[in-house]
C-alpha cells in the first residue's frame, strides 16, 4: 500500500492497514436572523422620507375628520358642571350634564316671502329643564332652571304653592314649598318663566323676571356624572291640584 499523501486523512481498518477516505464536508456557518438581509440592496429610508406624501395625506384626512366630528358634537351638545344647589334635589353641585343645543334653535327665514323664524325641534314647554345665559358682563353666567310657564300663561306664588293659570301645582321634584309670595305675572310672547327646584334657595324669575327665549342655550338631556346618578333628565311639570 502506498503511503498517504500528506494532508489526507487516514482510516485505520481492523487489520491495522491505513485506508484513504474523502475529507468530510466543512461545517456550515449559521446565518440565522439575516435571511431577509441583502447587503447589496439600498437601505430603506426612515422617518418623514419613508412616510411620503401618501402617509401625510392620510394623516391629514384623519385629523380633518376628527375636527369635523368634534365641531359637530359641539354644535349639537355641550357639557356643563352644575355649580350651586338652586336645582336640588334634581341636580347637586359638581354634577355633569349634557345640554342639547339644538332643542330651541331658530332658523331665520325672513329672507323668504312671508317667512319668519322656524324652530325645527320645537319650542320650550312647561317642565323643561333649560340652560340659559343670564348675563354676559362682567363675566358670562349660565343658569339651569325649570320652565314653569310659557307665553300667554300666568304664574303666581302664594300659600306655599305655585299657581299656573290659577291652578295650584303638586310638585314632587322640589326641595321644599316656597316660603315667599309673588303676585300673578303674565308671561309675554317670546319669554319663559323659570324657577329653581330648590325654591327657597334659587335666584330665578320670581326675583329677576321672565327670561327671553333668545337667551336659551338648550335643554338639559343627560346627567352623566356621578355614575350612580347617570340617567336622562326628567322634563315635567307638577300636576294641577283640583
Amino acid at each position: 500500500m502506498n503511503p498517504p499523501t500528506p494532508g489526507e486523512p487516514l482510516d485505520i481498518t481492523s487489520d491495522g492497514d491505513a485506508a484513504l477516505l474523502a475529507p468530510p464536508p466543512p461545517a456550515l456557518v449559521s446565518h440565522r436572523g439575516l435571511v431577509d438581509f441583502d447587503p447589496w440592496t439600498a437601505p430603506r429610508k426612515r422617518g418623514l422620507a419613508a412616510w411620503g406624501l401618501a402617509g401625510l395625506a392620510e394623516t391629514l384626512e384623519v385629523v380633518a375628520l376628527a375636527l369635523i366630528m368634534f365641531m359637530g358634537v359641539r354644535v349639537v351638545a355641550h357639557n356643563y358642571i352644575v355649580d350651586g344647589a338652586s336645582m336640588a334635589p334634581t341636580f347637586q353641585t359638581r354634577e355633569l350634564v349634557i345640554v342639547n343645543r339644538l332643542a330651541y334653535r331658530e332658523i331665520d327665514l325672513s329672507w323668504l316671502p312671508g317667512g319668519g323664524t322656524f324652530r325645527p325641534f320645537g319650542k320650550p314647554e312647561p317642565g323643561d329643564v333649560v340652560v340659559f345665559l343670564y348675563q354676559e358682563q362682567p363675566r358670562e353666567r349660565d343658569f339651569i332652571k325649570r320652565v314653569i310657564a310659557v307665553p300667554g300663561q300666568t304664574v303666581e306664588v302664594r300659600d306655599g304653592r305655585v299657581y299656573v293659570d290659577g291652578q295650584p301645582l303638586a310638585e314632587p321634584y322640589i326641595a321644599a314649598p316656597p316660603n315667599y309670595a309673588m303676585p300673578s305675572t303674565l308671561v309675554p310672547e317670546g319669554a319663559v318663566f323659570v324657577l329653581g327646584d330648590n325654591r327657597n334657595n334659587s335666584f330665578d324669575s320670581h326675583l329677576f323676571g321672565v327670561v327671553d327665549q333668545s337667551r336659551l342655550i338648550g335643554r338639559a338631556e343627560l346627567r352623566y356624572w356621578p355614575f350612580d346618578r347617570f340617567w336622562r333628565v326628567d322634563h315635567h311639570l307638577g300636576t294641577p291640584i283640583s
